[in-house]
């Protein structure tokens, strides 16, 4: 079985060895370049990688894709589509030998797409971006998506096959909400594109928009994902809470159609810890963590899986005088950040018993979640 690894590049320079080195085992590694200036290209042939100039005017990423799968040699059995911030961990060539069959036509594997500040993973999701050479093609002009052209889809999963993403967070991403409005023009109709554009609109505070625009998602009659209709819901009661408007019902909303996720209980606490409502933060922080962490899919929240659950919980424990509890929740809060100077401090009050209710603090919540 031959294995090529794709991809595409605009200025990765930091990123190219990185890269190579990690796809050790690939019978192919082929690059699209999209018109670097910093020297990727070189770089990358220098490291044994095929790199191909290719222009893509006006610019969307299916179309980029499109061009980098076009460039995979035809005697290629599998393809394995990777970004640059991207890393092939170590033994991914033996789990896909090992995965792969003869009807399989795509791969599904782990990929840790952040990191919490102790360096365990924080969102982790099942990918299937390792797909057969032949029959698939890449949709969207922004968020794209894989889909089979003319063939019918046999899965497989690749049990320890992991790619870690590592990304650059001074990259510039200004040009999604322009793809994503295109996208949606072209596709009104899809829950995805909807999803993405109004997530887009929230991150640039066009809370309105956003909230129009989730409210036009979850009226989709062809929308099941029910994680994703949480997540949707969440972030209209953040849309409404930074307007000044009650956010409250929507959180409820998102308990409802989300019950075994905690997102919607530690984010219903923040809100009711800015009320100063003290019995309803501390029963949605506990209701929060008595689900466990994570969940399935890029949903989740690696806010509400570290120090904050108990760190509201504490601090609601201590304002209703229930010190023992909030004795418990402070110190289960501080192994989650044990540098944190607030957590510490608040630590030490509530270990004292002698300060104030309002000596324990907490950070107020952004806007953006």
């Amino acid at each position: 079985m031959r294995v090529a690894v794709y991809a595409i590049c605009k200025n990765e320079a930091q990123f190219a060895k990185r890269f190579v080195e990690s796809c050790t085992g690939a019978d192919a590694i082929v690059i699209a370049d999209t018109g670097s200036d910093d020297g990727s290209p070189e770089l990358l042939r220098g490291l044994g990688a095929s790199v191909f100039d290719v222009v893509i005017s006006p610019w969307r990423f299916d179309d980029a894709r499109n061009a980098a799968l076009a460039l995979v040699p035809a005697d290629i059995d599998v393809c394995v589509s990777l970004d640059m911030d991207e890393v092939l961990q170590p033994g991914w060539r033996d789990a896909l030998d090992a995965a792969w069959t003869a009807e399989a036509t795509r791969a599904r594997f782990t990929t840790v797409y952040s990191r919490n500040h102790d360096g365990t993973p924080g969102i982790v999701f099942t990918n299937d971006r390792i797909h057969a050479r032949h029959g698939y093609r890449w949709k969207h002009a922004c968020h794209e998506g894989l889909y089979p052209d003319r063939i019918a889809e046999t899965f497989v999963h690749a049990a320890g096959l992991q790619v870690d993403h590592y990304p650059d967070p001074s990259k510039d991403r200004s040009n999604y909400l322009d793809l994503l409005e295109r996208a949606v023009a072209e596709e009104p109709h899809s829950p995805r594109m909807a999803h993405y554009l109004a997530r887009e609109y929230f991150f640039v505070g066009r809370h309105r928009e956003a909230i129009a625009e989730f409210e036009r998602y979850l009226s989709f009659a062809n929308n099941y994902y029910t994680d994703e209709r949480g997540a949707s819901m969440i972030y209209i009661a953040k849309c409404l809470a930074a307007l000044g408007e009650d956010a409250e019902p929507w959180f409820h909303r998102a308990i409802g159609e989300s019950p075994s996720r905690r997102e919607p209980w530690i984010n219903l606490a923040e809100l009711l810890y800015l009320r100063s409502d003290w019995p309803g933060c501390y029963a949605a922080a506990v209701r929060g963590l008595s689900i466990p962490p994570g969940g399935s899919g890029y949903m989740s929240d690696p806010h509400c899986s570290g120090a904050t659950p108990d760190d509201l919980a504490a601090i609601a424990a201590w304002n209703l005088g229930l010190h023992a509890a909030a004795l418990i929740h402070a110190r289960a809060a501080l192994t989650f950040a044990p540098d944190d100077a607030r957590l510490q401090d608040n630590l030490t009050l509530i270990e004292n018993g002698k300060e104030t209710a309002q000596s324990v603090r907490y950070p107020v919540a952004s806007p953006r979640g």
